[in-house]
């Protein structure tokens, strides 16, 4: 899967420098994406402890125009939508200098169709699919209904 990521990202949390180095330093140092090696693990760690959300934030997934909180329940869809996309454009991402590999990466994690987003606005709507932006939805208890 391919994300289409504008040439300016989203503005992301700011990370100190030496944080935003170690991250392109783990993508530099890991020679293969797609097998076992040490340094993959340590990538993997590195995107986990630097781009996954730890605390509640709010974020609009591509496509949406409404906001959702993000908390860190959603970590585990940011790392696993962060490593797709970097597995699917390696080369470009390769190629981004520390701060646009930093903020490419937490867009993704955040606001792409697998991230913490939509994974959150999905969560807002119990499942619920083909709900049209804007329709109101009403929970109601099920004696209101006149079920049993």
């Amino acid at each position: 899967m391919t994300t289409t990521i504008s040439e300016t990202p989203d503005p992301a949390p700011r990370r100190p420098d030496a944080s935003v180095q170690r991250l392109w330093r783990a993508l530099h140092d890991c020679a293969l994406l797609t097998a076992w090696t040490p340094q993959r693990d340590a990538l993997w760690h590195a995107i986990d402890d630097l781009v996954c959300t730890r605390s509640a934030t709010r974020a609009v997934p591509f496509g949406s125009n409404t906001e959702v909180e993000i908390t860190g329940e959603y970590a585990h869809d940011e790392l696993i939508a962060a490593i797709e996309w970097l597995t699917a454009n390696e080369v470009r991402a390769r190629g981004l200098d520390p701060e646009h590999l930093f903020a490419v990466l937490r867009a993704v994690a955040t606001r792409s169709a697998n991230g913490s987003a939509r994974a959150a606005q999905l969560d807002m709507l119990h499942g619920m699919t083909n709900v049209p932006p804007g329709d109101p939805v009403r929970w109601l208890a099920l004696d209101e209904e006149g079920a049993a």
